[in-house]
């Protein structure tokens, strides 16, 4: 029998390395679809007031591939089943209690937790967040410079690390959101927030290359969740074959160096200094 059930609109064309296009779904679309299906009276409501929808919203766009992560694709499918937990962070900021939430989320063993800030979801907003992070204890904001045949890279690259509680190891956080020069694969067109995506639990060996942090501790990120394959190591490398392939894919003529997994957001260079201006960032031999 025919699947009748409406789908999402894909108004977003992003022009693929090779030539082709692919579609993928804005914000309005997936919010659009949600009144569709009959979860909310409108496009406007769900912006505003609705943010309950958001998580949901965020896992549907997931699937559709654009983050190029075949991995990332699979889970949030069964997001419920594989403990990746969504919150909505709304209010005034405070790091005590975004620091609580991940807490909670290590305490649970969950597999992954996304944070959603509401707000204009520009760089403004993406750097309001990582200053007060990095003026927490428990967190630490690095820059992560460039690829080394990326010289012409101008922009820059800032890596949010969390910190377990028992100082055991460190997560890498990735950022999601709408605001030059966030690349393709993170860029949710017209999200109204900022996202942040991280692994509260510690590195599994063999899902990932083991990597030391900026912190000297085991960094855990989005390459460790639980894929479900178990001993199945020949798909295990097929899939992130594919996931290297098909990232560059989407990225096109975009540079590598914004979006790697070390990278949380990318800055423009002439408003870097104004927006991260207060922030505690930490060098390879120094701070600042």
């Amino acid at each position: 029998m025919p699947n009748n059930k409406p789908r999402p609109n894909k108004s977003f064309i992003k022009e693929i390395f090779g030539g082709g296009q692919r579609q993928f779904s804005t914000f309005d679309d997936l919010a659009q679809w949600a009144v569709d299906i009959g979860r909310a009276e409108s496009v406007k409501e769900i912006r505003e007031k609705r943010t309950d929808l958001w998580g949901n919203l965020v896992f549907e766009w997931y699937t559709q591939g654009q983050v190029a992560c075949i991995f990332a694709v699979r889970l949030a499918k069964e997001a419920a089943a594989t403990s990746w937990l969504s919150a909505v962070v709304a209010g005034k900021f405070d790091a005590d209690a975004v620091t609580a939430l991940v807490d909670a989320a290590a305490e649970a063993k969950a597999e992954a937790i996304q944070l959603l800030f509401p707000g204009e979801g520009n760089a403004a907003q993406a750097a309001a967040i990582l200053t007060s992070l990095s003026l927490h204890p428990r967190w630490m904001c690095t820059d992560v410079g460039i690829l080394e045949d990326e010289a012409h890279c101008v922009s820059r690259q800032i890596g949010l690390r969390w910190i377990s509680p028992n100082k055991d190891y460190e997560s890498w956080v990735l950022g999601l959101a709408d605001f030059e020069p966030t690349p393709f694969t993170r860029r949710f067109k017209l999200a109204p927030f900022v996202a942040l995506v991280l692994r509260p639990t510690p590195p599994i060996e063999g899902r990932a290359p083991a990597v030391t942090g900026e912190t000297g501790l085991p960094a855990s990120h989005l390459a460790h969740l639980d894929d479900g394959l178990g001993a199945d190591q020949t798909k295990r490398d097929k899939w992130t074959e594919h996931t290297r392939t098909g990232k560059r894919a989407l990225l096109s003529q975009e540079l590598l160096s914004r979006a790697r997994a070390k990278v949380t957001f990318s800055f423009e260079k002439n408003e870097f200094a104004i927006l991260m201006a207060n922030a505690k960032l930490y060098f390879k031999t120094q701070t600042t």
